[in-house]
């Protein structure tokens, strides 16, 4: 695939006119779930309990089955 040469005044245009768009849907889902206290507080609980039983000779975590997908 070809590059198109670009001045330095169309690139500057084309970053202007991308700052300038709304953000997808996606990212803002993601930032708003991000930002969340309890999404924030269940990472730390799932990084420490990885963390503390990772590499050891410990019983295995058992996830609750309210996260696991129905099989039929």
């Amino acid at each position: 695939m070809a590059r198109l040469a670009m001045t330095r005044e169309e690139l500057a245009a084309l970053f202007m006119s991308k700052a300038a768009e709304p953000p997808p849907a996606a990212n803002l889902i993601l930032a708003r779930h991000l930002q969340c206290k309890e999404s924030c507080d269940l990472s730390s609980a799932i990084a420490e309990a990885t963390q503390r039983y990772a590499g050891t000779d410990r019983t295995l975590l058992l996830a609750p089955p309210e996260l696991l997908p129905p099989l039929a």
